[in-house]
């Protein structure tokens, strides 16, 4: 049976769509991180530098947990997907939280080069997984049933 004579159904969909959106923003996302450890290395130092590996490696780990979150939970009702999106999202926010109130006060690194490594890793990375999602051509196609 090829690729073509399987039924599309909404795992298939969201496997397809989690592929995409990683590819989209892979490259891109390893691209600012480094970029964000060069440049606060340079501003700010070795301080700089373990920041931004910090603030790099949480927001690199917080879009691959959310790809993953899409193919664990692909095989489940959509409502469930979305109830562990929700979940997904509420955890990532907690693991921000813990960071910043465990590292606020330490001298061996930058907090500026955390944040803005943070952020414009994130940002970069959601604005490519969005612009996957829009692009996609798996979520134009409506799913089938699983009695037909």
């Amino acid at each position: 049976m090829s690729d073509a004579d399987k039924a599309v159904t909404h795992e298939l969909t969201v496997q397809r769509l989690a592929g995409e959106m990683f590819r989209e923003a892979a490259w891109a996302a390893l691209g600012t991180f480094v970029l964000g450890v060069v440049v606060s290395t340079v501003i700010w130092g070795t301080a700089g530098l373990f920041g931004s590996l910090i603030g790099g490696a949480i927001a690199i780990g917080s879009s691959l947990a959310t790809l993953l979150l899409m193919r664990k939970t692909a095989a489940l009702d959509p409502m469930f997907v979305m109830v562990a999106a929700l979940g997904g999202f509420m955890g990532k926010l907690l693991v921000l939280l813990l960071a910043v109130i465990l590292l606020r006060n330490q001298s061996w690194l930058e907090p500026k080069a955390l944040g803005i490594t943070l952020v414009a890793t994130v940002l970069v990375t959601s604005f490519l997984e969005a612009r996957a999602s829009k692009r996609s051509r798996s979520q134009m196609v409506v799913p089938a049933s699983e009695g037909a």
